[in-house]
């Protein structure tokens, strides 16, 4: 049995999403519209709508679209060069996107809108957490970290150095994000 109407334009999803982040570059997620991505991307608001439920829905999707982008090439061996390596790129991606600050508009609505704090910790936490994980756990495979160090918690708080340059007004970039590597990564020896 065939799908009724006509198949999906694989290029619509992929101009929306383009769309979507550069109006979240442009204007920041509350100031983003779904007219403006329409606009942008040159479809009408049901084309979106029949693909994404709402606006955080979208954003979301389309800031999963940069973690996935990070996953790059596997570990060198250099621990702390690869996990700064990764920080910097989720910097990049978070500044191009605006999703850092979109942070604080999940967890200030996380009350009427648990649905968005999740769908946050899944599209975009947890991929960039799995990323950290699996340098990390290469480096235990080496003997490079102790084998008992609790690899979930370093990826956390290695995420936590992105969420607390921001919030310091620092200029994160590798330079920065290096000592913070090396502090988690001698405490995992």
């Amino acid at each position: 049995m065939s799908a009724r109407g006509r198949p999906r334009d694989p290029t619509v999803e992929a101009a929306v999403i383009d769309a979507t982040l550069a109006e979240l570059a442009a204007h920041g997620f509350d100031g983003m519209t779904i007219d403006g991505i329409a606009t942008r991307a040159g479809v009408s608001k049901p084309t979106i709508y029949r693909r994404w439920a709402d606006k955080p829905a979208l954003a979301i999707s389309a800031i999963a679209q940069l973690v996935a982008q990070e996953e790059g090439p596997p570990s060198t061996g250099d621990l702390v060069g690869d996990l700064t390596r990764q920080l910097a790129a989720a910097h990049h991606n978070l500044e191009l996107s605006g999703s850092v600050p979109m942070l604080g508009t999940v967890l200030a609505t996380r009350d009427r809108h648990p649905e968005l704090l999740q769908l946050y910790r899944e599209r975009l936490l947890r991929p960039r957490r799995r990323i950290l994980l699996g340098i990390l756990r290469d480096a235990q495979r080496r003997g490079e970290i102790h084998g008992d160090a609790d690899l979930e918690m370093a990826s956390l708080a290695l995420i936590g150095l992105l969420v607390a340059g921001y919030l310091a007004g620092e200029d994160v970039d590798r330079r920065w994000l290096r000592p913070g590597v090396v502090l988690v990564v001698a405490g995992l020896r």
